[in-house]
């Protein structure tokens, strides 16, 4: 038999992967974990040297009630991050080689850049790492809540029912609140799942939470994690 995938992102986020898991010969079952819902906000960008986007969302949420002055430098982390942008045309100034906050911390303070004034949009749950370790370098941070994150009110119900027949081999995750959230709603045996991660960030939350992670994407990308489990899990 087949063995049974979950898919926790947001359901536009999960489709495409869903189509690719179950051509691959998964079962395949969609039961978002988390909701964004968009943060009123009010900023001035042309007051920033730097603004940085840490994910897809960042970009989308504050672009919907904001504007990008052209003299303000843009950083992002991830190539969904990037992508969003050029699809906004957008060009991104610095990007680092890996899609991880350590290393972004690192380069970025590499440029030597003194006493800048830097935007940050964020989530209301994300971490606050970024701005700590810049403002010890002498920069000003700006931490704006661009969205919020929260349990979609239908996830219980639809992960019971995605359950009923047969019970979860593998669960992919791509934020700890998606992670935070499977945890509270899940009833079964969580140890007998195989848990797949899309990056180090969400790695830790479950293994602060007291489980291992079976797969980590090696290029923290939901096209790596995919690849990856259909090269183990069906030996391609």
């Amino acid at each position: 038999m087949a063995k049974h995938v979950l898919l926790t992102r947001e359901k536009a986020k999960n489709q495409p992967w869903a189509d690719i898991l179950r051509e691959a010969g998964f079962q395949v079952s969609e039961v978002p974990m988390i909701e964004t819902v968009a943060k009123e906000m009010s900023c001035e960008a042309d007051d920033y040297d730097w603004i940085i986007f840490t994910s897809a969302n960042t970009v989308d949420y504050f672009l919907r009630t904001n504007e990008l002055s052209p003299n303000i430098h843009i950083a992002t982390i991830g190539a969904k991050t990037t992508e969003a942008l050029q699809k906004r045309n957008f060009t991104a100034h610095f990007q680092p080689s890996a899609y991880t906050t350590d290393v972004f911390i690192e380069e970025w303070l590499d440029l030597k850049l003194q006493n800048q004034k830097i935007l940050l949009p964020k989530s209301d749950k994300s971490r606050n790492e970024i701005a700590q370790q810049l403002t010890k370098k002498g920069h000003e941070v700006t931490e704006i809540i661009s969205y919020e994150t929260k349990l979609p009110n239908e996830a219980k119900q639809m992960l019971s029912r995605a359950t009923k027949e047969h019970p979860i081999d593998i669960a992919i995750f791509a934020s700890p609140s998606a992670w935070h959230h499977f945890l509270a709603c899940y009833t079964r045996t969580i140890s007998e799942i195989e848990i797949a991660s899309i990056g180090p960030v969400t790695t830790q939350a479950i293994h602060d939470s007291g489980y291992d992670v079976f797969y980590e994407a090696e290029v923290y990308t939901m096209q790596s994690l995919c690849e990856q489990l259909i090269k183990e899990e069906l030996r391609c």
